[in-house]
């Protein structure tokens, strides 16, 4: 009787999975990485885009590593758009160290009064991606006042000709800031 049923199990799923046809991929979608870039004097700790992860990226950093993939028409249409989620540092114009995000170090640790080293945000957007014509990586800029734009560009963004025109990342309402060496 185990052995009937069992091979009656057997035969259904063989003929079950000989009916199954998989669905066929968009033949108008392309997948890319994501890179990302920070304008802001906030850390990003993790961000993610169509819940695609795209790392983290520190104060003035971006551009050093692409993040697989999102997934893009490969004609860029009206309304397309993205949804962005974030995580960063709510440390305000003083940064880490300031008022908002006192630390301290004590040996080889962070010591605060928080679970985290400092005050965190959480942020999500439907950011409209900027018209291109041909799908490369997908680039998310965190500008001031938790602005995103997106770009898929083949410039990268120190190149003149990057529709952004913002060159490297660096906070933008920093002039004098110096990345680290």
């Amino acid at each position: 009787m185990i052995k009937t049923r069992t091979w009656l199990v057997s035969a259904a799923v063989v003929l079950l999975t000989g009916c199954y046809k998989a669905p066929e991929p968009d033949k108008d979608s392309i997948p890319t990485s994501i890179v990302g870039h920070n304008y802001t004097s906030e850390g990003i700790q993790e961000f993610y885009v169509d819940g695609g992860w795209g790392g983290g990226l520190g104060i003035g950093q971006g551009g050093a590593s692409n993040v697989c993939c999102v997934v893009l028409p490969a004609k860029w249409r009206p309304g397309l758009e993205v949804t962005v989620e974030w995580e960063r540092s709510d440390c305000g114009p003083g940064g880490v160290g300031g008022p908002l995000c006192p630390i301290s170090k004590n040996e080889s640790h962070i010591v605060s009064s928080t679970d985290k080293p400092w005050r965190y945000k959480t942020l999500k957007k439907v950011v409209p991606i900027e018209p291109y014509e041909r799908v490369w990586d997908l680039q998310v800029m965190f500008l001031l006042n938790d602005e995103v734009k997106i770009y898929s560009s083949r410039f990268d963004v120190i190149h003149p000709e990057h529709p952004s025109g913002l060159g490297k990342p660096r906070p933008l309402d920093n002039p004098d800031w110096k990345a680290p060496e």
